[in-house]
């Protein structure tokens, strides 16, 4: 009786010191989201209407790369194949409509005028993180064949999924407020 009550009490406290690193890392995670979701919608009257249309598209598409990074948990047991397919596929449903989101975003830089490029050049900002996020292996995907059924899926690398989508966000801010913060008359406050 005494080993079995030893053997409960072990897995219990695994039990809770596992729930107690996944709700540290989900704090730690809502905190950095959240710093990068506190600003409120600027005025846009300054820039051209295709720059304000980008400047829009930025923090939207900003936004829905932050939707599978809030909607994921980690379970604390081991899982059937059955539920690991059903989280699989709702983070896979999350990252896909974030890269499209972000495939959206990048395609719409082919409807810039020659002007308006040279003011993002001249801003300094570049689509080259993105391009590279886009089509960087195990972001979006979780293996290199996308029709692969099996029967214990690959558990998403959640951390560095996490950090890699938190640094395009970053960058997604850091374009959109140096298009904000853009003015083309040096007199014009």
């Amino acid at each position: 009786m005494s080993a079995e009550l030893v053997a409960s009490g072990a897995f219990a406290s695994a039990l809770a010191l596992r729930w107690w690193q996944r709700r540290r890392d989900e704090a730690s995670r809502e905190r950095e989201l959240a710093a990068l979701t506190d600003d409120p919608p600027a005025a846009l009257d300054h820039l051209s209407p295709a720059l304000a249309r980008l400047a829009q598209q930025t923090r939207i598409c900003r936004l829905m790369l932050e939707g599978p990074l809030r909607g994921y948990q980690e379970p604390l047991l081991s899982e059937s194949p059955w539920a690991r397919r059903r989280r699989c596929d709702e983070l896979d449903l999350a990252l896909l409509n974030a890269r499209r989101a972000l495939w959206e975003w990048l395609a719409s830089f082919r409807s810039l005028s020659r002007g308006d490029l040279e003011v993002l050049g001249a801003l300094g900002l570049s689509l080259r993180p993105f391009r590279g996020l886009l089509f960087k292996t195990g972001i979006f995907d979780r293996c290199d064949d996308p029709w692969e059924e099996r029967l214990y899926p690959k558990a998403p690398d959640f951390r560095r999924i996490f950090a890699e989508l938190h640094r395009a966000m970053i960058e997604l801010r850091r374009f959109e407020r140096a298009l904000l913060g853009q003015r083309a008359d040096p007199y014009r406050a």
